[in-house]
């Protein structure tokens, strides 16, 4: 991929429209489910789609990746620092006050884009997160929701505890 902007540039400062983040994305390599393993920080990749800024402003602060079958796909700030994950889905905020969330998603391998890499598949909404390695460390994530226009965009940063 020759891009107008550097890999890099674009991660800095977001892309310039959806195109030059999809074929950021497409540029880079698979990733296998068992590479997500562990927590992750996350932040937006502005690309001009309507949910742009919205993750931030709620407090995001990442995914957990447990096992293929236990990821908490919205971790949130807490006042005392330490990450919480929280259910995207209604009864899921009943889970949480009642003992803690145990996963609202799970991961697979599936082709999309013309490349298999991992995927998160939320187990109660029509969304899935597809992700590609920039490195061992970061991660480009394409959000594609049913009904959704165009895919909204997030990187992922390894947390080492």
């Amino acid at each position: 991929m020759k891009p107008d902007r550097s890999v890099w540039e674009i991660m800095e400062f977001g892309a310039a429209d959806t195109g030059e983040a999809c074929r950021l994305f497409d540029a880079l390599e698979p990733v296998g489910p068992h590479e997500l393993f562990g927590t992750w920080k996350g932040r937006e990749l502005p690309s001009g789609h309507p949910l742009d800024g919205w993750l931030e402003k709620s407090g995001w602060y990442g995914k957990a990746f447990h096992s293929a079958e236990h990821v908490d796909p919205l971790l949130f700030h807490n006042p005392f620092g330490k990450p919480f994950p929280l259910h995207p889905f209604p009864p899921g905020l009943i889970t949480n006050l009642l003992g803690g969330a145990r996963g609202a998603a799970r991961l697979r391998q599936m082709k999309w884009r013309g490349k298999t890499s991992a995927v998160m598949v939320y187990d109660q909404l029509p969304i899935q997160d597809h992700f590609r390695k920039v490195n061992e460390d970061v991660l480009l994530g394409m959000m594609d929701c049913k009904g959704m226009k165009q895919p909204y965009f997030f990187l992922l940063a390894r947390v080492y505890d």
